[in-house]
């Protein structure tokens, strides 16, 4: 059976080099040397991305606590403020602005990771073209991001990190181009692995991301169509078909399903050799389902491959655009973001893994300050969470702003202009996962309009 596995991996490696290297495009980045992809095979690091859909209201995430702060926070937040009371105080190591701070109080979890220096709260995150001002955003002096406010497009420029580009490639299917210059090398499944769905994150020039489902792998897939037409039997047919044929496109995609269908094979005999967890991942939400899957993805990598020293995953939770209702809407959504991320933490333990793994929230925007009746509009820069065995917890990073009537730090409608960008985030990440500086700037040919490369949240 091993000699078959191996046989397998070699037969899986060989196609996807092949199919990958008629590209001009990608022979330019066959130029890149192997030997930084050796040179990470001293120690596994994985990156999880957690990205809250709708864009999450950090500002009730976490919010201040002092008497000053609070009076002008609840000022502005009308009926939609947290209970000054019932805020989850925290005493950050380093971070001082003269303000006290507390979690939403269902995010128990996260207070308590906080408090472990488990996790830090990197503070106002957004996209920028280069450092901004208000009275520069009025005047437009400076370059502003495009489609500010718009879902999809703030979400392709969080996952892209570069407001000046179109190009369909994201941050981390960017570093993996630079860490496995030839695909042929690259662990198998993927790199990029996720429990979601496709997204730009992962997409990179010469590497793509493969889909585990948090239910597991279905194997030879074929699409279903329901109705008069069989959709299904016809896939079947020009696989049959395919598999004797030297037509091209029928041999192609034969092929195609046999690599799946060998991946597959691959993913479900590892999956079978996971861990059952002293820890239990909420059943109760998606991303409590996703998260537990990573973990047994993590433990279970040596079954995959022997080769995997980098993995990068991207999970994710819908539900944060709370236009209404947001008291309960979102109190909801932090509490599965609370005890999915504790129970991810735990499991990492278990493995005795967590200070090689590092895990962050992203969201495509923050919220409005000031409430549309009882939910809020859609924002600009808003509050991430680190956790990792890495990560400087137990800290805020970056600069909280001035949640207040008339803030100097907000824009029309209470929208909270960032003052750390997407690329700062991203980069210090990059950095800790083992790209060289020349490698970051070419993943973020953005950043040297920064004057801080790296927000010192990572060890």
């Amino acid at each position: 059976m091993k000699n078959n596995k191996i046989n397998r991996r070699k037969f899986l490696k060989w196609n996807l080099a092949t199919a990958l290297g008629s590209s001009s495009l990608l022979q330019v980045l066959d130029g890149i040397s192997t030997a930084h992809a050796a040179s990470i095979n001293d120690e596994y690091k994985a990156l999880v991305c957690v990205f809250l859909f709708g864009g999450n209201d950090s500002f009730n995430m976490i919010a201040p606590k002092n008497n000053s702060a609070y009076n002008q926070y609840a000022n502005v937040r009308q009926g939609i403020a947290i209970n000054r009371n019932e805020l989850l105080a925290i005493s950050p190591q380093t971070y001082d602005d003269g303000n006290t701070y507390g979690f939403h109080p269902i995010m128990t979890e996260i207070q308590q990771l906080f408090n472990q220096n488990k996790l830090s709260v990197i503070a106002n995150v957004g996209t920028l073209a280069e450092p901004l001002t208000k009275a520069q955003y009025e005047a437009k002096s400076k370059k502003i991001p495009p489609q500010l406010f718009s879902h999809a497009d703030q979400q392709d420029l969080w996952m892209k990190a570069n407001t000046d580009t179109i190009n369909p490639y994201g941050w981390a299917g960017r570093m993996t181009d630079f860490l496995y210059p030839n695909p042929s090398l690259s662990p198998l499944p993927a790199v990029n692995l996720t429990t979601w769905q496709a997204n730009l994150w992962q997409a990179g020039i010469k590497h793509s991301m493969y889909e585990i489902p948090a239910d597991g792998v279905e194997p030879l897939y074929f699409p279903w169509h329901a109705g008069d037409y069989a959709m299904e039997q016809a896939y079947r047919d020009l696989y049959q078909l395919g598999t004797n044929d030297d037509h091209i496109l029928l041999s192609q995609f034969a092929e195609t399903q046999q690599r799946s269908d060998s991946l597959t094979e691959i993913i479900n005999n590892a999956l079978k050799d996971a861990p059952t967890f002293a820890t239990k991942f909420p059943n109760n939400n998606r991303l409590g389902k996703q998260l537990e899957m990573v973990a047994k993805l993590i433990a279970i990598r040596d079954n995959l491959d022997s080769n995997i020293t980098r993995q990068i995953f991207f999970v994710g939770l819908e539900g944060w655009d709370t236009h209404d209702n947001q008291t309960a809407k979102h109190s909801q959504q932090l509490g599965h973001l609370s005890k999915s991320l504790n129970a991810f933490y735990a499991a990492l333990e278990e493995q005795g893994i967590s200070n090689q793994v590092t895990t962050f929230t992203a969201s495509e925007f923050g919220r409005s300050m000031t409430p549309n009746n009882n939910g809020t509009d859609h924002g600009w820069g808003g509050h991430n969470l680190v956790m990792g065995g890495s990560v400087n917890g137990g800290d805020i990073f970056g600069t909280m702003p001035k949640l207040q009537q008339n803030s100097p730090d907000a824009v029309e409608d209470g929208r909270i202009i960032p003052t750390s960008s997407v690329e700062q985030y991203a980069a210090t990440m990059a950095n800790w996962f083992g790209l060289s500086s020349s490698e970051i700037n070419s993943v973020f040919p953005n950043l040297h309009r920064f004057p801080v490369k790296n927000l010192g949240f990572l060890s």
